[in-house]
């Protein structure tokens, strides 16, 4: 069936011709009743009838924002019914976890909502295959990218969010918002508006407000152009993932589930770009994790690497580093084990 509507073309093509989603799936929509998922609630809606999923809602309350975080609520619950779709609340209290935390308002809520998501989607996942929508459209994309420029979060930063990632799909992802208010306007559909997203002292707002007009001015298909740089990073990052993992292999001599050692020949001779990601991957194998693992973390290994006589390093989560010889060994301890200690012991 071809439909007079780009989005809903493109929806189709993407997300049933090829199958991601299927018959009988449980589709969640993601639904703050906002512009953007009310445009994603709706063409979803549209859809089911013809491909045959199970369509549900949730909504989540951060706990902020106070009379106007209930009035949306309120107003979802009212669409829900109104549709005859379920509608799953959940309430987060974004303030305390981000005291707790230490982090952002900002990043408290979205760890806090993709907990949820996570939540909701274990529990669907017992039964039949589950998806939950969000409805992040180009210039969340853009916005995305740009906030991770900022930050210096590297190349993987430049990827920005994926259209398809597990369980979360992101329909929207590459639709301008223009496309979406044209969208709202044309089928007269009702919204809530949040006040946050008009208060520049969140860094998002501030990129939407201030920056992104910014590349705008200079070029009206600046966001468009951008998201075709995210596509052709990540097919770069991807070409770079499975050539540091084929090096990884060539420069490995042993590896247990505490200590792995690398020849120092070996390692010294690949590019620093690939050295960077051998590092990375060392972590991800001895604590299974790549968080906080600094640029200035992966500069030292390298430098150490290079020196003529022997090195030590303290890294994070107990992990120490010693060039002895031609070996790179490192060993993840119960607990730190300094060099002032390493020499008592």
């Amino acid at each position: 069936m071809i439909y007079h509507d780009k989005i809903l073309d493109d929806i189709v093509k993407d997300f049933f011709d090829s199958e991601v989603i299927k018959k009988n799936d449980n589709v969640i929509i993601a639904l703050s009743g906002g512009m953007d998922s009310i445009c994603l609630f709706d063409i979803f809606y549209k859809l089911r009838d013809e491909f045959k999923y199970n369509l549900y809602a949730v909504h989540i309350h951060h706990g902020i924002r106070g009379l106007e975080a209930n009035r949306d609520m309120e107003f979802v619950k009212r669409y829900c019914k109104a549709m005859n779709v379920k509608l799953l609340i959940r309430k987060v209290d974004a303030i305390n976890y981000s005291t707790a935390k230490h982090m952002s308002l900002e990043e408290a809520a979205r760890v806090l909502r993709y907990k949820e998501f996570d939540n909701i989607y274990r529990e669907f996942a017992k039964r039949d295959k589950a998806h939950i929508l969000v409805a992040q459209h180009l210039n969340d994309q853009v916005e995305t990218i740009t906030h991770n420029m900022l930050r210096g979060s590297g190349l993987k930063g430049l990827i920005g969010m994926k259209k398809v990632n597990g369980y979360i799909l992101r329909p929207l992802l590459y639709v301008a918002k223009e496309e979406i208010i044209d969208y709202i306007k044309t089928y007269s559909l009702s919204y809530v508006n949040d006040s946050t997203n008009d208060d520049i002292k969140y860094t998002r707002n501030y990129i939407r407000q201030k920056i992104i007009p910014s590349f705008i001015s200079v070029n009206d298909k600046a966001c468009e152009h951008i998201a075709e740089l995210s596509k052709e990073v990540s097919e770069i990052v991807e070409y770079i993932d499975a050539l540091s993992k084929f090096s990884y292999d060539y420069v490995l001599k042993s590896k247990s589930s505490y200590k792995i050692v690398l020849d120092l020949d070996k390692f010294n001779a690949l590019s620093n770009l690939v050295k960077s990601h051998i590092v990375l991957l060392i972590f991800k194998d001895l604590v299974n994790t790549k968080k906080d693992i600094g640029r200035v973390h992966i500069d030292d290994v390298i430098a150490a690497s290079l020196k003529k006589s022997g090195m030590h390093l303290d890294l994070p989560y107990n992990i120490t580093y010693d060039k002895k010889g031609k070996e790179m060994i490192f060993i993840k301890n119960s607990e730190n084990i300094s060099m002032s200690r390493r020499k008592k012991i």
